[in-house]
């Protein structure tokens, strides 16, 4: 026997579903169209922040990823779940590997060419040893490469981002912190983690944006606020 309200339920049920307001799912990939209609629906203001510390950095003369140690590598992306494909390396070619460390393990990832060429300078090994004292007791989770910049190995580099950088939240986009997220970026995906907030940065080379997660104090990951 028919239930003649059970089309009405559904119709209903339907209404209501409607009605709700979209929420980004941790099985989501967030385009970068996605991203922009947020940005324009929300329109966060940006904050400021700089790099405080010099880092240190793998030079990319070749667009052989077997011209990359292992111990590099092995741990590129694996903070985020980056994974870089030949044509990026390719791209960026020239530019550095840029490795840092959260208190959990290796940081690895390449910084865009456009990025490096603008807004950073090479410093001395020394300078990032005296500046940089928590990268430095850090290399402990990377024994090869703290065997490589303690020999001042070829490749091996200090350099430091020299302008501001403007970020927007992902908390101020509507996404919940809760929540794992993954976002297009310029060289394929970028993940947050679930319970932490993470930042958007324009990157002008590429004309996309590309995510910088936040560290133990809920700060953009090497940033400090500009005063």
């Amino acid at each position: 026997m028919n239930n003649p309200s059970r089309p009405f339920r559904q119709i209903v049920f339907a209404a209501v579903l409607a009605a709700m307001p979209v929420i980004a799912q941790a099985d989501d990939l967030q385009t970068q169209s996605m991203i922009s209609e947020r940005v324009s629906q929300h329109n966060p203001a940006p904050e400021a922040y700089i790099k405080d510390r010099p880092i240190l950095g793998w030079q990319l003369t070749s667009d052989d990823f077997d011209a990359i140690p292992d111990a590099i590598r092995d741990n590129l992306g694996s903070v985020d779940g980056t994974s870089y494909d030949q044509a990026y390396l390719t791209e960026n070619t020239g530019s550095i590997i840029a490795l840092q460390f959260r208190k959990d393990g290796p940081d690895f990832y390449i910084i865009g060419k456009s990025t490096f060429d603008e807004a950073y300078e090479l410093v001395s090994l020394d300078d990032v040893a005296a500046k940089n004292t928590r990268l430095i007791e850090r290399l402990d989770m990377a024994p090869e490469v703290k065997a490589m910049f303690e020999d001042q190995a070829p490749g091996i580099v200090g350099a430091l981002k020299t302008t501001p950088v403007d970020m927007l939240r992902l908390s101020d986009l509507g996404y919940a912190k809760s929540e794992t997220l993954t976002i297009q970026a310029p060289w394929g995906e970028q993940t947050k983690p679930e319970g932490a907030d993470a930042f958007l940065v324009w990157d002008s080379g590429e004309n996309q944006y590309y995510m910088v997660n936040a560290d133990d104090d809920g700060l953009p990951s090497s940033y400090v606020p500009v005063k």
